[in-house]
This record gives C-alpha cells, structure tokens and sequence, in this order.
C-alpha cells in the first residue's frame, strides 16, 4: 500500500451517535463538529476493500455510525489526504484542511459533513 490515493476511493469515519456526542448532529444530519480535528480528521481509506468490508471493519473496533467521503469529495474543497498508517492499522489516514494545514476550515468541514453518506447505522444492526 502506498500514499497514492484513487479519486474513486472512499474514506470512512466513525462518528458517535446523536446521544452521545450531539454536537455532530443537526437536525438529523451530520454537522461540520464530526469533520473537525486539530490533530488530523481521522479516517480509514478503502484501498483494495469495498466500502462494505471496510465498514464492517471499522464496526468492530468503533462506536456509532460510520459515514464516508470519497477522495474527490475532498479534493473539491481543496483537502489535503494523507497516507498515516499506524502499527496496529495499515489503512488509517487523515484529511488535512491543507498540505501546510492540519485542521479543515469550517468550510471544508461543512461541505464535507453533507457530503457524507451514512455506511454502518448502529440502530439497524
């Protein structure tokens, strides 16, 4: 795996649900709060899994929902995304407001936030 990233691919996120940390919902939908980071936006690119796989991934290591963006998406607000991997997650990454910006503007934040489709609900498992 490498720092290459395919427009087509999607970055996945976990987001805590509305009763646990209401700040990421606005009357019903994601809020610009759920892509704010100072430290980096974590996410988990797909690479060579489906978004499905992916998500069923995230599921069991996570709480709440998980939405996606894709690649594009990020790059249509000027987004920064960067390979991160960790030791225990070969597909982590980060969305960065810019190559020389960590966090994402409240712009960047709110067109990705609607942007985003919901892959894991947990009240529908």
């Amino acid at each position: 795996m490498d720092a290459t990233f395919s427009d087509k691919e999607s970055l996945l996120r976990a987001v805590y649900p509305p009763a646990r940390k209401p700040i990421f919902w606005q009357n019903g939908k994601l809020s610009s709060a759920a892509f704010k980071d100072k430290k980096g936006l974590s996410v988990e690119r797909t690479y060579d899994r489906t978004i499905e796989e992916a998500a069923l991934s995230m599921s069991q290591r996570f709480v709440g929902f998980i939405v996606y963006v894709t690649v594009s998406d990020c790059k249509k607000v000027n987004a920064y995304v960067k390979y991160c991997p960790s030791s225990n997650n070969k597909y982590h990454s980060e969305i960065h407001g810019s190559e020389k910006s960590v966090e994402l503007n409240n712009i960047q934040a709110f067109i990705l936030a609607r942007s985003a489709k919901i892959q894991v609900n947990p009240s529908m498992k």
